[in-house]
């Protein structure tokens, strides 16, 4: 959060009509105040900067210092009130703005950073970097089409800004523009071939496109470079099953399963790979593994939503499935578990109907009853 704020010293001493001597308190105070901030002694500057706004409390340049202070100790109301203080005295006072929007996002205020983002780029339009910033706050407040807006703007100014281009192309991606995202990803390339988010992009718009070998090379420019990068594992192993080469695939799921086990597709990636390959026995645990996440992260999920028609596309797959394995590996009783539980959320389901006919009824154990009378 510091390193976003905006602190612009300057060599003059603010022009008052004081007495000589409190004239001269307040120059040394300003000026002992700018050496410390230069020198990264915030705690020094603190005790000059209370002097020379009790001096003079209209010092604007000394209240948007205070506030920067209290930013950086995560005193955020007290820096909200003196940025305010700042602006109060001088409205155009850009760097006040700057950092009263870096707070107001830094809460999660994302409407009220954004007011005070656009005083800044209506003083400074060539500013690529608040344009981006007021993207990022459209886009945690849901508002992705006024966030392509800056992106783009942000773009237009400084091409090879990567991060507001980056942002751009996911909603590109997201709206199924590949050829813009593809053109705008190439020219970042160019400038600098090491960012792994720009081939992870790349990556991904080749598998929706199925260019599973142009996706692998992109997907393996980024675990080069981000060994740890679990997901780009996963991806590579999902390309590697569309080109058959399971082997490979197995080894990408593994490998995303140890750098994280949290993260649930590689799950059900190996599950739905082990079945095809008709190891039914290693299948098994992959799925009930995945199946218990889902079912918890659904029960949560209906706590919270308003609805309560629940997504069924992957849960029902999922329950056939492990019905079927459980089945060839002759565990009956779960496999009509399963079976009933897809019928339950799905009941038009004439295959699982039949598959569950054809299994033998579960034996029912009565309970002798004692005839003994005490």
């Amino acid at each position: 959060m510091a390193d976003t704020i905006k602190n612009t010293l300057t060599d003059s001493v603010p022009n008052n009509n004081y007495p000589k001597e409190k004239a001269s308190a307040f120059e040394a105070s300003v000026t002992l105040a700018n050496t410390n901030i230069e020198k990264g002694n915030w705690d020094v500057a603190y005790s000059y900067l209370k002097t020379a706004i009790e001096i003079n409390p209209n010092y604007a340049e000394g209240h948007n210092h205070l506030g920067v202070y209290y930013t950086r100790n995560k005193k955020y109301t007290e820096a909200i009130n003196s940025f305010k203080k700042a602006l109060q005295i001088n409205f155009a006072f850009v760097d006040a703005h700057y950092n009263l929007a870096n707070v107001y996002m830094e809460r999660k205020e994302y409407a009220m950073a954004l007011s005070h983002f656009k005083e800044v780029v209506q003083a400074s339009p060539g500013d690529y970097e608040t344009y981006y910033l007021m993207g990022t706050c459209c886009i945690n407040d849901n508002k992705e089409k006024d966030a392509e807006s800056f992106f783009c703007e942000s773009n237009r100014l400084k091409a090879d800004f990567a991060p507001a281009a980056i942002n751009l192309c996911k909603i590109l991606i997201k709206k199924q523009d590949y050829a813009m995202a593809k053109n705008t990803l190439f020219f970042l390339l160019k400038k600098d071939a090491s960012l792994p988010e720009v081939h992870f992009l790349l990556g991904l718009i080749y598998k929706i496109q199925q260019k599973y070998t142009k996706a692998v090379h992109h997907f393996r420019e980024v675990v080069l470079k981000e060994k740890d990068n679990t997901e780009a594992y996963n991806l590579l192993g999902e390309c590697c099953v569309e080109m058959n080469m399971d082997k490979q695939a197995e080894s990408f799921f593994v490998m995303a399963l140890k750098l994280d086990m949290s993260y649930i597709n590689p799950f059900i990636n190996l599950g739905n790979l082990y079945y095809k390959q008709k190891r039914y026995t290693d299948a098994i645990p992959y799925l009930e593994e995945y199946l218990k996440t889902k079912e918890a992260a659904d029960s949560i999920n209906a706590i919270w939503s308003d609805t309560s028609v629940k997504n069924t596309e992957e849960i029902v797959p999922l329950y056939n499935l492990l019905g079927f394995c459980y089945k060839l590996t002759n565990n009956l009783i779960n496999a009509r578990a399963m079976w009933e539980k897809s019928l339950a959320v799905q009941p038009h389901q004439q295959e699982i109907q039949n598959e569950l006919t054809q299994l033998p009824q579960p034996t029912r154990i009565h309970k002798k009853i004692s005839l003994v009378i005490e």
